[in-house]
């Protein structure tokens, strides 16, 4: 398990999708993020994937764990 630090953003793409701002750009998400750290910095909690899904976020993004609220 890794974890991931940067800026939770909500990309309006098809029917929306998550992403991680980080220093490299930006990460797609896949799985259960909370909409409340919407804008926030986080830390995430998954492994790297190679994601492709109908958001068309597609490339190396994350599958995730959990996702936490930065110190």
């Amino acid at each position: 398990m890794a974890r991931f630090v940067g800026k939770l953003k909500k990309v309006d793409l098809g029917a929306g999708a998550w992403v991680l701002e980080t220093e490299d750009g930006e990460r797609p998400l896949d799985g259960p993020v909370p909409e409340d750290l919407e804008g926030r910095d986080v830390v995430v909690e998954g492994k790297e994937a190679a994601l492709f899904g109908f958001a068309m976020t597609g490339g190396q993004g994350i599958r995730v764990k959990k996702v936490s609220a930065a110190e």
